[in-house]
């Protein structure tokens, strides 16, 4: 062993390089997990959030970061708002690649939610994950966010993991095992409070989806929390101790950005994600309508209110107003069939009751306020 390693005088000699452990009942007294968002992130855990190409994995996690700087709750998911979590809630994100476009979907937040002050920071800058400086650089940039904001970071988020280790092969079980000693150094190297940040990562998935991450899997060893983002949909695909499967859906919009004469700046827009909502009710990426998905909806309204009663109505009306509207054609071969496809294809907005009848859900923007 090194002699630069201290002697415990209090240990036996023959003792001296025992690690420190806990004893059975001494675990009894451990602190409970730390929900910084419930049910999604914890304080002192990694995720790793992956999907392909313009899956929309860095929209997402910039807008949980934007709910996490705010303390806002997150598309249905509650922020936990103990003291412990809520003077602890800045956000450094670490935007290896794309770092305008990191800015300017801030500025989109900052003019849809009227946000100012929130204690987010964007380092533009290149990390690597597998070079031991890496320790003592985002430790003294936690440090200073620390002492410049006087928030304690509670989130930091790595976009991307492949650019963090470029340097080395991903597929490698060494470098993905390195990049997290790394890590984990990190934490030990800090001290109180701030070590138990959440680390967030953002990768990419393979062209074969369904095999995870791209890499070894001893990155997924290395993560409490493991998410797939596609389609405008987000699953949990491997979690320590919360279940599996659908986390939420979303989808983007555009915010209208105004100029500076100025600055000489035109008028320009960006895509963030659209106001989130529980996830038992989430909105997808494909929920707007057709033109005659609209048809059908608004016949569904019109008959709502010449034949229904408290907002619901008996389909065979709806039906008639299709065949009306010429959505279902007297030379169909099936009529029951057209409309049992239509009802499907309108899953998304309608409910039908257990009594049989059926009502509006929701109403996509383009579909117009029922006739009064």
């Amino acid at each position: 062993m090194s002699d630069e390693i201290d002697f415990d005088d209090d240990k036996p000699k023959r003792f001296q390089y025992a690690l420190p452990y806990k004893t059975f009942d001494q675990c009894a007294h451990s602190a409970p997990k730390t929900w910084l968002i419930e049910n999604v992130i914890a304080l002192g855990e990694d995720s790793s959030w992956y999907g392909p190409p313009g899956a929309g994995k860095s929209g997402l996690l910039m807008d949980l970061a934007v709910h996490v700087a705010s303390g806002r709750d997150w598309r249905g998911y509650t922020f936990n708002r103990h003291e412990a979590v809520r003077e602890r809630r800045g956000v450094v994100y670490f935007a290896l690649e794309r770092a305008d476009l990191t800015e300017r979907r801030l500025q989109a937040y900052m003019q849809r939610d009227g946000l100012s002050r929130l204690p987010i920071v964007v380092v533009p800058y290149a990390i690597d994950l597998l070079d031991p400086r890496c320790v003592e650089i985002i430790r003294h940039t936690l440090l200073q966010f620390w002492d410049d904001i006087d928030v304690m970071p509670s989130l930091v988020i790595v976009d991307t993991w492949g650019k963090a280790i470029a340097r080395g092969d991903a597929d490698k079980e060494h470098t993905q095992n390195l990049a997290a000693a790394h890590i984990s150094q990190l934490r030990q190297v800090l001290k109180g409070d701030i070590r138990k940040f959440h680390l967030a990562s953002i990768g990419h998935s393979g062209k074969n989806l369904a095999a995870g991450e791209r890499g070894s899997n001893a990155r997924q060893g290395h993560v409490d929390l493991e998410v797939q983002v596609n389609g405008g949909a987000a699953k949990i695909t491997k979690a320590n101790d919360q279940d599996n499967g659908e986390l939420t859906k979303f989808e983007f919009e555009k915010v209208d950005m105004p100029g500076d004469d100025e600055r000489n700046f035109k008028p320009w827009s960006i895509a963030i994600l659209a106001t989130g909502t529980p996830v038992t009710t989430a909105r997808t990426a494909s929920q707007r309508t057709t033109g005659k998905q609209t048809q059908a909806l608004n016949a569904l309204a019109r008959v709502t209110v010449t034949h229904g009663q408290g907002g619901v109505v008996h389909p065979d009306y709806w039906k008639a107003e299709l065949a009306r509207d010429g959505l279902i054609r007297p030379e169909d071969k099936n009529p029951r069939a057209t409309f049992a496809r239509i009802r499907k294809s309108l899953s998304q907005h309608i409910i039908e009751e257990p009594t049989g009848l059926v009502r509006i859900k929701s109403r996509p923007g383009n579909i117009p306020e029922c006739p009064a």
